[in-house]
């Protein structure tokens, strides 16, 4: 039964490109706290087993307790001040093992080791700060680059259809049907963002025939159709844009091959172009446009199922019938909210 599908994993497995992104990931993350674990490890060896009693091997062993530094700014430049802070913690513990196991009698060198494991916690927390607050001006930046796209994609609605909020709606209508694929949050991100994008080429659509409200010639059809591409070539000139720059671009594909600009196929069409086209198509039925009335929600699901395996994935189809209705009126009260807060 259809009311059994909202848990169903992914109908389809990442590809071997994805496998090797996610264990390459899961490795560098693992693999920063194994250096860690190694490198701290190794200054606690060393550190414990070279005598101090030849001038030439305390030299060495002075040189390792400035390595004890070392661990703490690494974790800071990983994983910010929590990370520093652990690690500056365990750093400090080992330090002061060694200097009860051999504490010296000599009163300056018990005032060094003093400043010294207190200049960890200086150092660690220092650079964990520094580091936290520069991944807060990051995370800044990329919420400022958001609110540019979504002013520019805004500006365009509005031109077109005569409203801001298409592009946002599809935006979380599409993710509402990613999530029920179990995709990663990286591909979840990228899938977004070319939901928001999909008609920023029309920019390059004139006027006349961009908000032209009778059929189309030829000549005009074969403009309007040249703006995935166009969208593409401007998405993908920003890196971090390049995943959404795939969706862009094939968001007028269609399932059995009949769409544009490329004529793809079944899977060759980009899986987050599949979940994309079910949803533009409900929002245009369900919208006020100048040519049609809106339909109900009820009969938006029926043509689209109606669309399974020539328009549409069917797979993906079967999913969108199981969203709930509830959700997408969510989608539509918290998007129409926040444009009117943003108005103000």
């Amino acid at each position: 039964m259809m009311g059994s599908l909202p848990w169903r994993p992914r109908f389809e497995p990442p590809s071997p490109e994805k496998d090797i992104e996610m264990q390459a990931a899961t490795i560098r993350g693992r693999g920063k706290i194994i250096v860690l674990i190694l490198f701290t490890g190794l200054i606690t060896l060393f550190h414990f087993l070279i005598p101090t009693d030849q001038h030439s091997f305390h030299v060495l062993h002075i040189a390792l307790r400035k390595l004890y530094f070392l661990p703490p700014v690494m974790a800071a430049a990983w994983y910010g001040i929590r990370g520093a802070v652990y690690v500056t913690l365990l750093t400090s513990l080992l330090f002061s093992l060694h200097a009860i196991l051999d504490w010296p009698g000599n009163y300056m060198e018990q005032a060094n080791q003093g400043g010294e494991l207190v200049s960890f916690w200086v150092v660690g927390l220092v650079a964990g700060w520094l580091f936290s607050r520069e991944q807060c001006h990051l995370r800044d930046l990329v919420q400022a680059n958001e609110e540019t796209l979504l002013g520019l994609v805004s500006a365009l609605d509005m031109k077109e259809h005569n409203t801001n909020l298409h592009s946002q709606r599809v935006r979380q209508y599409t993710l509402l049907l990613a999530d029920r694929f179990h995709l990663d949050e990286a591909e979840k991100k990228a899938i977004g963002f070319g939901a928001l994008l999909h008609d920023v080429g029309k920019i390059a659509v004139p006027d006349h025939i961009l908000l032209k409200s009778t059929p189309f010639t030829g000549e005009e059809r074969r403009i309007m159709n040249e703006h995935p591409a166009v969208g593409y070539n401007i998405v993908n000139r920003i890196k971090f844009l390049r995943g959404a720059a795939e969706i862009v671009h094939a968001h007028h594909e269609r399932f059995d091959g009949s769409g544009y600009p490329r004529g793809l196929k079944g899977k060759d069409i980009p899986f987050g172009a599949r979940l994309f086209a079910v949803v533009d198509v409900y929002d245009a039925l369900t919208s006020i446009r100048p040519y049609r009335t809106p339909v109900s929600h009820e009969e938006a699901l029926a043509e689209i199922g109606k669309g399974s395996g020539g328009h549409f994935d069917p797979q993906v189809v079967e999913v969108f019938l199981t969203l709930p209705r509830q959700e997408f009126d969510a989608i539509n009260a918290a998007v129409a909210a926040d444009s009117m807060l943003s108005t103000l």
